[in-house]
């Protein structure tokens, strides 16, 4: 999968690009020195000139719009495998469900199972193959910021909300000597409510919002869910959690929009329910697909409008400095040439025909 054009100039280095700007700018103040008591105009189009656009290969060098570009491009490699093997699934499937259809043999159940075997290993790989751009319910994040949401049982806003105060204390990882304190009080909403449970837990790398049920909603980076699910605890005053010690509530994690862990094809009511969460599964998967290829669409049109508002700020700057620096050269007096020759050493025509053709 590629992506829309973007400007191919050389490739440089950090040392590189701050020879370039320093030599720019140096020239430039220079230049600007010999005549400031002469030609005020000279001395402000040298200042411009020091604050010239970059070029070519520097305005590409976004680390972090390279790293988001990339991540949707393997997501939508991820996609389309996974679409040709839900396919694959599904035709298998279709060709021996139906009225009259006799019980397939044995060698062709054991197809069947290896091919949605084939698929759930496919699908175990979704956060190393698409760069954690991708989360369990088929939506685009941030590169590495695929979220995992879950409820903690017992962390209710009715719970939460009714009763007498208490001071809650959350430990993540274990780490019950640096546990966050949640003080819940009556009148609280449930806004508050979720406001100071996600003040406290954020830099734990725990957020809290709230479901369109209004109920509070916990989430995870899904790299991180493995430490969260067997050891978030839990400690009160002994009104909501009885104990008053450090317990591990019961976590519920929300579903994954595709399930091929629960897929069988056991018998012909289980191969029916199979090809229609296959045939949903697809669906969602192209979906998917389709919002990442419109996302890798709108980042190539912004780049190319980019690049032409950069090239025409580059294409004023170049003017402004080629009137500059012929308003200088023409003054003919020593200091002017002296500052120009040093400037121009070592440039000759082949050199600024060659640049002039990377432009």
């Amino acid at each position: 999968m590629q992506l829309a054009h973007v400007d191919s100039g050389r490739s440089v280095g950090p040392r590189t690009i701050e020879r370039h700007a320093a030599t720019r700018s140096d020239a430039a103040t220079r230049i600007a020195a010999t005549t400031e008591s002469q030609a005020s105009d000279a001395a402000r189009h040298a200042r411009s000139a020091r604050t010239a656009p970059m070029r070519g290969g520097l305005r590409s060098f976004d680390i972090q719009l390279n790293q988001r570009i990339a991540a949707v491009q393997r997501t939508v490699e991820f996609l389309e495998r996974a679409d040709a093997q839900l396919q694959s699934i599904r035709t298998a499937l279709a060709a021996h469900i139906g009225p009259g259809r006799a019980e397939p043999a044995s060698d062709i159940i054991a197809e069947l199972s290896y091919k949605i075997h084939q698929f759930e290993s496919l699908w175990r790989e979704r956060v190393a193959a698409t760069g954690g751009a991708l989360d369990s319910q088929l939506d685009q994040v941030e590169p590495g910021e695929a979220q995992l949401r879950f409820k903690v049982r017992g962390l209710t806003i009715d719970t939460l909300a009714n009763g007498e105060p208490e001071t809650l204390y959350l430990a993540v990882g274990g780490r019950t000597q640096h546990a966050v304190a949640v003080v819940i009080e009556p009148g609280l909403d449930a806004t508050a409510i979720a406001q100071r449970f996600d003040r406290a837990l954020a830099p734990s790398g725990v957020r809290v919002s709230r479901d369109r049920h209004g109920e509070l909603v916990f989430s995870v980076r899904e790299t991180d869910w493995a430490n969260t699910r067997d050891i978030l605890a839990i400690k009160g005053d002994g009104r909501r959690f009885p104990t008053g010690q450090f317990a591990i509530p019961r976590i519920v994690p929300e579903e994954p929009l595709v399930r091929p862990d629960l897929w069988t094809v056991d018998s012909p009511m289980a191969r029916r329910a199979t090809l229609q969460q296959v045939i949903d599964a697809q669906e969602a998967v192209r979906h998917a697909r389709q919002l990442a290829l419109e996302m890798l669409s709108d980042e190539g049109h912004r780049l190319q409008t980019a690049d032409a508002t950069a090239r025409a700020q580059e294409g004023k700057w170049c003017e402004d400095f080629v009137r500059t620096f012929a308003t200088t050269a023409g003054r003919r007096d020593y200091r002017t040439l002296a500052a120009l020759s040093s400037a121009v050493h070592g440039i000759h025509r082949d050199r600024v025909r060659a640049l002039l053709l990377r432009m």
